[in-house]
């Protein structure tokens, strides 16, 4: 009785149980622990009761009582199978699996059908990684009950840690048949997806999985690894990062967590990650190398050093520390060292991508061009997304002149990464180098060469200050100066070189941008700064007595020639610069002292030998320019530059015949330049042979169109032959290309005056004289082409008219102003025109002093002739002059004459006011009376003009006489018209300006930028 009434409230405790009421499960689980102790102090060897005890307990979770309980029970029967069964789940739930097994396996003995049995020793097998044995458990399991989900769970986990991902896959699939709501399965789905390199399914299983139950770090981790592998290494990281909130303490998990920064550029945080993984396990050497390569990555090359070393100091040797050791080394620039540290990462392990980039830098840093080009090339097959690679071969390939190579190992760097700076950079450098070597290179390389520039000066400016650095601000300072933009370069050399004061390549590419701006005096005192610096810091170098191991490196450094020849280069490029400062300054002799000191370190000189050349030229000593240029043909005979330069210090000398031939063999050489072509065609035109001038301008055009001077010297040529739609074209192109040309413009005005398109050659010659207003022929041309437009558009009697040629000859005045002897005919012209113009508007007077003014100039024979003439027209024909004309004359007596004017005018009037008359007429009556009465007492004016009438007309006639005799006493007027002998102004010479020496110099001072590609950061060595 008492068994029943103890078994009723065990009873009800697992129906409360299983309807979700813990609470009270809980007081009826304690009513039948009470019953089943009084039962037991009864018969205390009642097996099923303590069974029951046992079991209640286990509820009540207290385990270690219910193992007691069960203990008892089969002591007193040792074949009860639930107790057995029930001591195993006990020993599972205290975590000894072992002894969980040894339990379940009894029962098994003596009941080889029970599932549960089976079931539960297959995942203490599992739990004791007895993976192979686990399965085949579960399987038995299985068969006796199909419809286990755990079961199928459980075999699907071994079977994956077994690597058997297909089973492992049927295994889940047939749980979440059972149980769609498995979340443990939809993760085991998920991993074995992964394993599968199913990538995509094993995401969408593992979102599954975490939508069942989110706080499963393990999901999350799998989830991670998913994301990881697909690429999606921000949501990767997220994924760790709450795996990690769940399990803080999951070394591996934050190991991760930290190469996904790293490889995401957060080294700064990856490397606060591997720092506490050493603080959780600080055996693991996995963390220790990742933790030199986060400081590595950020910069912290000494750190790394000494993180690495400590490495290899506390256990066995690696390949990793060797190698992360030779970067850092590199990248304080121990080569020697660096080199030794990689040669032993490579004994330690198998070939290693990152230590054969080291290896090639190395190369590439000591000049052995070739062996780097080698040794990146094979870093690229073991890694083809070694970013630091792809840049060295880049750069390998440049300095190796193969450009097109080199650029398309720049394209693939930026297909791994779109925002890569050394790519963009050196990309515009090739570019640049590219259409400096191609003739015909047209507009879509001058682009591409513009957006490489702007897109790397982009992306720079979007970093820090800090992250920048010295050679950031230095290249950034180059790409600017590339695009002409010098005041922005000077800005970013001035921050390269606070970052190191001591480094004077920045100082140097200051003053260089300097010259291009023409500020030549603070260049020069900049150049004279650096130049302290330099051999301030050369004897500073050579102090100290070297070791043993200093005499192993120097001599193995002296294998690629790294002595003071590797610092040579700036030095060269700083005197130089000075040169063509000294030069643009007048300060010729220094200049040359400069070039010879530049040629003398260099060994070479090409540079040097050009700058003589140039302040030879600026001095007019055209010969000794020629013996500078034909130096650099002997240093380099396919030099186009000075071939360029020699033949026009020939044209200079007016040795156009010499000139010609020497450029023909250029063209003959296949090395012609359109500036070549353009002298060549110059030269062709001076000696008359018009035909091989058209022919050497056009190909001169189709070799750089942008050729302002060769289109300017075609327009002329198809002037002369009558061509003007052909010459208007050309005109039109160089005007395009180079708006601020005087010369295009001043031609095209003539060529429309002569297709009698008049307002549109007023407009070219107004915008000429804008952009030269001192230029005497333009005037000129400028007051001709508003004569010959009055003359056309406007009646000669209108204002307009007037206005036009007062306007000419306003214009006409200022070139007339001219008193130098060299310009006396132009001055001549000036004053023809201005006396043509007077005459137009009837100032004959000023005709008159004009032309004769320009009959006594010496020199202007070409137009004595038509001035004489017009000048003994004006004074033959007499010209009339109208009365009123001569009285309101500007001139030295001309308040005299208006006063004299004023009071004739005044004495006339009174008289005729003063007639009686005058009262009686409207609108004059009023005056009239006024006057009579200042004049005359009452009435007495009708006496006086009675006694005097005769006299008061006779005197009105007389002064009318005399305001009308100026213009009777300048005679009659002839029928007819004054024709001028048609004469033009002198054309202004097309000549190849001296501005070809300036655009010469321009580009041998933009070539002392030396651009270098730049390198890779050594910290994308630190690859996670």
């Amino acid at each position: 009785m008492q068994s029943l009434y103890a078994r009723a409230w065990y009873s009800k405790a697992l129906a409360l149980l299983n309807l979700k009421n813990p609470i009270g499960s809980e007081k009826n689980f304690e009513k039948a622990l009470e019953a089943f102790d009084a039962l037991l102090e009864i018969t205390p060897k009642d097996t099923v009761a303590w069974q029951y005890r046992g079991n209640i307990l286990r509820y009540l979770d207290r385990p270690d009582e219910a193992l007691e309980a069960f203990e008892k029970a089969l002591a007193f029967d040792p074949e009860n199978i639930p107790a057995r069964y029930f001591k195993g789940l006990t020993l599972g739930y205290l975590n000894l699996p072992e002894k969980a097994l040894e339990a379940f396996r009894g029962v098994i003995e003596r009941d080889p059908e029970n599932a549960g049995a089976l079931y539960y020793s297959g995942l203490a097998l599992n739990q004791l990684w007895r993976h192979t044995e686990a399965v085949s458990a579960l399987s038995e399991a299985l068969k006796i009950n199909p419809d286990n989900p755990g079961a199928w769970y459980y075999r699907g986990v071994s079977l994956y840690i077994l690597r058997k991902c297909m089973e492992a896959l049927e295994a889940f699939e047939k749980t979440l048949a059972l149980e769609p709501s498995h979340a443990g399965a939809w993760e085991g789905k998920a991993k074995a997806y992964l394993s599968l390199g199913r990538r995509r399914e094993a995401l969408r299983a593992c979102e599954k999985a975490i939508e069942l139950e989110p706080s499963s770090a393990g999901a999350w981790e799998t989830q991670g690894k998913i994301l990881k592998g697909i690429g999606r290494r921000e949501e990767a990281l997220g994924a760790f990062e709450k795996s990690l909130i769940l399990e803080p303490m999951n070394a591996e998990n934050r190991l991760e967590k930290g190469r996904l920064l790293g490889s995401l550029g957060r080294c700064g945080e990856a490397l606060l990650e591997f720092e506490s993984v050493l603080q959780i396990d600080s055996s693991l050497t996995e963390a220790k190398i990742n933790k030199g390569k986060a400081l590595l990555a950020v910069g912290n090359y000494q750190k790394a050093l000494d993180s690495f070393s400590k490495t290899l100091k506390e256990g066995t040797e690696n390949s990793e520390s060797w190698g992360g050791m030779g970067s850092c080394l590199l990248a304080l620039g121990k080569y020697y060292e660096a080199m030794k540290a990689y040669e032993r990462a490579l004994a330690l392990g198998t070939e290693n991508s990152c230590t054969l980039s080291g290896i090639g830098e190395i190369y590439y840093e000591l000049g052995d061009l070739t062996r780097a080009l080698e040794f990146f090339e094979q870093a690229l097959s073991l890694d083809i997304e070694n970013a630091f690679a792809w840049n060295g071969k880049g750069n390998a390939l440049c300095k190796l002149g193969k450009y097109r190579e080199a650029l398309e190992a720049y394209e693939n760097l930026l297909t791994l990464d779109y925002e890569s700076l050394p790519a963009r950079y050196n990309k515009g450098i090739v570019l640049s180098r590219l259409k400096a070597r191609l003739k015909n290179s047209g507009e879509s390389l001058e682009n591409q060469f513009q957006t490489a520039f702007k897109k790397y000066l982009e992306l720079s400016g979007k970093l820090s200050e800090n992250k920048i650095g010295s050679e950031g601000w230095k290249c950034r300072g180059l790409a600017f100066a590339e695009l002409g933009e010098y005041e922005e370069a000077i800005k970013a050399f001035d921050r390269a070189a606070e970052y190191s004061p001591e480094y004077i390549t920045p100082a140097v590419y200051k003053g260089i941008s300097l010259i291009c701006l023409k500020r030549y005096e603070e260049a020069l005192v900049l150049f004279e700064q650096a130049e302290e610096i330099f051999y301030t810091n050369m004897g500073a170098e050579g102090k100290g007595d070297p070791d043993e191991e200093k005499k192993a490196e120097e001599s193995w450094m002296m294998n690629f020639a790294m002595n003071f020849a590797g610092k040579k280069p700036i030095l060269e490029i700083l005197r130089n610069a000075k040169g063509f400062a000294l030069d643009a300054l007048g300060r010729y002799k220094d200049a040359l002292e400069a070039f010879e000191d530049a040629r003398k370190v260099s060994g070479n000189g090409k540079i040097s030998f050009s700058g003589k050349g140039i302040v030879f030229a600026h001095c007019g000593k055209w010969k000794k320019a020629i013996e500078e240029f034909d130096s650099v043909l002997i240093l380099d005979p396919e030099n186009v530059p000075a071939s360029v330069m020699k033949a026009f210090a020939l044209i200079r000398l007016e040795e156009f015949g010499k000139a010609a031939e020497f450029l023909e063999k250029l063209t003959l050489k296949d090395c012609d330049s359109d500036l070549s072509l353009c002298l060549l065609g110059f030269a062709f035109s001076k000696q008359g042979d018009l035909e091989k001038a058209l022919r050497a301008y056009r190909k001169a055009i189709e070799a750089n169109p942008k050729n302002i001077h060769a289109r300017n010297g075609l327009a002329e040529i198809c002037f002369i032959i009558g061509n003007s739609t052909g010459a208007l074209k050309e005109l039109e192109a160089s005007i395009a290309e180079a708006p601020d040309n005087a010369y295009s413009r001043s031609l095209k005005g003539r060529v429309e005056l002569e297709e009698q398109e008049c307002e549109n050659a007023l407009d070219s010659f107004r915008r000429a004289l804008t952009l030269d207003t001192e230029n005497q022929r333009l005037m000129l041309w400028d007051a001709y082409a508003r004569y010959i437009y009055a003359e056309s558009f406007f009646d000669e009697d209108s204002a307009r008219f007037r206005y036009a040629l007062l306007t000419a000859a306003g214009k006409l005045e200022k070139a007339a102003v001219c008193r130098e002897a060299e310009d006396s005919e132009l001055r001549a012209y000036a004053l023809y025109f201005l006396g043509l113009c007077y005459c137009k508007v009837h100032y004959f007077r000023k005709a008159s002093e004009r032309l004769e003014e320009c009959l006594k100039l010496e020199n202007s024979k070409k137009i004595k002739q038509p001035a004489a003439l017009l000048l003994k027209s004006i004074r033959a024909k007499k010209p009339k002059h109208a009365w009123w004309e001569w009285w309101f004359a500007p001139g030295a007596r001309s308040f005299i004459k208006k006063t004299g004017f004023g009071i004739i005018v005044a004495l006339i009037f009174s008289i005729l006011l003063s007639h009686p008359a005058a009262s009686t007429l409207p609108f004059i009556s009023w005056p009239a009376a006024y006057i009579s009465q200042i004049f005359y007492p009452a009435g007495e004016n009708i006496t006086s003009w009675a006694l005097y009438g005769r006299e008061y007309v006779i005197s009105v006639l007389i002064l009318s006489f005399l305001l009308v005799l100026p213009g009777l006493s300048s005679g009659s007027v002839e029928n007819g018209e004054i024709e001028p002998e048609t004469l033009t102004p002198p054309f202004p010479d097309f000549y190849i300006p001296v501005s070809v020496l300036e655009e010469f110099t321009e580009r041998l001072e933009k070539s002392l930028f030396s651009t270098e590609p730049m390198r890779e950061s050594i910290e994308k060595l630190g690859k996670f």
